[in-house]
């Protein structure tokens, strides 16, 4: 689930203000405003990194990076095809890391799965979202994994943007 932009730069907004807030009082009044206004504009400098998009990508690199380092450290010959299927699997269809989180860049299929054509705007991408979702949204009989690959795509292609 993605959390909602516009709360978390609110609430940077808000941490940087009470930082700055807490760093003058500490300037005209007492030092120890600024024991306050610290642990707020380090709270603010994270919701602004968390909002930026800046922490996501940061993690599935980590996460990536970690994943690919794990496929290394194999030997050849350590599974019934020398220990080459795993990694076929995961260059087809969804791809995951090790922590079972979907990789963050978008790719064809992700488009096909929307019916669209590769390099589509953001408004088509979310035109065929909505159109999809009410296709095969299991509350109206549609089927519950086309309808979570449906979710994955778009979250990617938003990502994207």
């Amino acid at each position: 689930m993605r959390p909602n932009r516009s709360l978390v730069w609110g609430l940077a907004v808000v941490f940087g203000v009470c930082s700055v807030v807490f760093g003058v009082l500490a300037v005209l009044y007492s030092p120890v405003a600024l024991s306050v206004a610290v642990p707020f504009g380090g709270v603010a400098g994270l919701f602004y990194y968390h909002a930026s998009g800046r922490l996501r990508r940061r993690t599935f690199r980590r996460q990536a990076g970690r994943a690919r380092s794990a496929r290394r450290g194999r030997t050849a010959g350590t599974g019934p095809r020398g220990g080459r299927s795993r990694d076929r699997q995961q260059s087809r269809g969804n791809r995951q890391s090790t922590d079972g989180v979907a990789d963050d860049q978008p790719r064809r299929s992700d488009y096909r799965v929307l019916d669209l054509e590769p390099g589509a705007d953001d408004e088509a991408v979310t035109a065929a979202y909505r159109e999809k979702a009410q296709e095969l949204h299991p509350d109206r009989g549609g089927d519950t994994e086309a309808f979570a690959r449906v979710n994955e795509a778009y979250e990617r292609l938003q990502g994207d943007a």
